[in-house]
């Protein structure tokens, strides 16, 4: 079994935790290496509790038996409740209102922009989510400077280049357990007639601190095949529209790529299905509530159980239009 990657949230929120310094105390290594505390041949897949940053000098170590499993748990147990005491609050992005933004701009260039939001969270717990999406919005910054590198040496290179990007987000939930939000970028390449508009999600559970995808939320791949029915039977009994069957079950196939896109309420999950993903473009974007105590058999049962808890601080959507 080749071994995939390790998915940029899971890694980018290791990262985070860690300061992208390696974990071990005061080693402060920023060379860093993502490891497994139970070895990827004991336990074949990524999971963020199972995760570590280390340098290379002390993964070795943990490799001869120096540094054991008890105690790397013990220091990553450590990393998060350090988090909002050494976060010295300052952001490097300026604030805007209650949202902090990266921008980049260029004077000389009208149609050239780029300008991402991201939620500035007061409280401790929630912090290391907001630097998680920093770090999200930085990403996307370096890629689209990279892209205008490009540009400047050959204005018309042989691939498209993204000249303008725009990130806005909606908080879908955020309490003492979960936070969720939804994000609309807007890109525009150089060689496009029109922008094109895709959906992204960041979906956190706070205590304990997890960044949660599509592979962390589902408990297996057969139960990746009833979420799969589950949505099927949701779209097409749909009053709110005649939807193309055939194309319903092209969209919902048991795929995990077909199912990244969730956001979190109180009593709900929600499934975002792109433009062209189930329907004809003029469809434009389709969503399905799923409520808690349909999804006993198909989201992780210790994951379930924490989404189903609230405190009465929601932001949740699905609670306002109820």
């Amino acid at each position: 079994m080749n071994r995939p990657p390790i998915p940029a949230e899971l890694r980018r929120a290791v990262l985070v935790e860690a300061g992208h310094r390696c974990a071990i105390p005061r080693c402060n290594n920023t060379d860093i290496d993502i490891h497994h505390i139970i070895p990827w041949s004991q336990c074949k897949k990524h999971e963020y509790q199972n995760l570590i940053a280390l340098c290379p000098l002390c993964h070795r170590r943990v490799h001869k038996n120096e540094i054991d499993r008890k105690s790397l748990r013990q220091y990553k147990k450590l990393l998060v409740s350090e988090f909002s005491f050494s976060d010295s609050l300052s952001f490097q992005s300026p604030p805007i209102e209650i949202k902090r933004k990266l921008s980049h701009s260029d004077l000389s260039q009208t149609k050239v922009g780029f300008d991402f939001e991201f939620p500035d969270f007061k409280d401790p717990a929630a912090r290391i989510v907001s630097r998680n999406i920093e770090l999200w919005g930085n990403e996307l910054l370096v890629e689209y400077l990279k892209g205008l590198e490009v540009l400047r040496k050959n204005p018309m290179p042989p691939e498209p280049i993204i000249v303008w990007l725009r990130g806005r987000y909606e908080v879908v939930r955020r309490d003492s357990y979960v936070i969720s939000l939804r994000y609309t970028i807007e890109r525009f390449s150089n060689y496009a007639a029109h922008r094109g508009i895709e959906t992204r999600v960041q979906n956190f559970i706070i205590n304990p601190f997890q960044p949660l995808t599509i592979l962390e939320l589902i408990e297996s791949k057969d139960s990746l095949k009833q979420l799969a029915e589950l949505a099927r039977s949701e779209l097409l009994s749909s009053n709110e529209r005649k939807r193309d069957h055939d194309l319903v079950i092209r969209g919902t196939m048991p795929k995990y790529e077909n199912f990244m896109l969730f956001n979190f309420h109180e009593y709900a999950l929600e499934f975002t299905f792109e433009r062209y993903q189930i329907g004809c473009g003029a469809e434009g974007i389709s969503r399905i509530y799923l409520h808690y105590h349909m999804l006993n058999a198909i989201v992780k049962p210790d994951v379930l159980d924490i989404l189903q808890q609230h405190d009465g601080f929601s932001e949740s959507m699905f609670t306002r239009e109820k």
